[in-house]
């Protein structure tokens, strides 16, 4: 299947509803009516609250890049939101900067490596191959 068929649900937008984050009840409806589509790609930073959605998927895709290039990204993200270069369901505060500092020294990779479905990505190159193939 080509990914422009596919429906991509970023759980940002599920969790956050302008300045409002939605109740857990709101959330979880939302996901389930995510798994009526046939397919679809969720993305998210793997929060605690999401973890118990890893059985329900066929597959896992688990970008495991470089510290330092994710903190880079972290910043150029917040620098663009605040310039209003980029969209954001949140509002891109210091307290949100810190908050995505914190999410990205959360270890995964044991929870990651224990599931079956799993492809674990490494650097740009990796990704553009995986793109190019997944594309076919």
């Amino acid at each position: 299947m080509k990914k422009n068929s596919m429906r991509v649900f970023h759980l940002d937008n599920i969790v956050h509803e302008g300045e409002r984050n939605r109740t857990d009840k709101e959330v979880f409806e939302s996901i389930e009516c995510i798994f009526k589509n046939e397919c679809f790609i969720i993305e998210d930073t793997l929060r605690e609250r999401f973890i118990p959605l890893l059985d329900k998927v066929d597959k896992i895709i688990y970008l495991d890049l470089p510290k330092n290039l994710l903190k880079y990204r972290i910043i150029k993200r917040y620098v663009k939101q605040k310039l209003r270069l980029e969209k954001s369901t949140y509002r891109p505060s210091l307290q949100m900067l810190k908050q995505m500092f914190i999410w990205q020294k959360i270890g995964r990779s044991e929870l990651i490596n224990a599931q079956k479905n799993k492809i674990v990505l490494h650097n740009k190159r990796e990704i553009r191959q995986f793109i190019k193939n997944f594309q076919k």
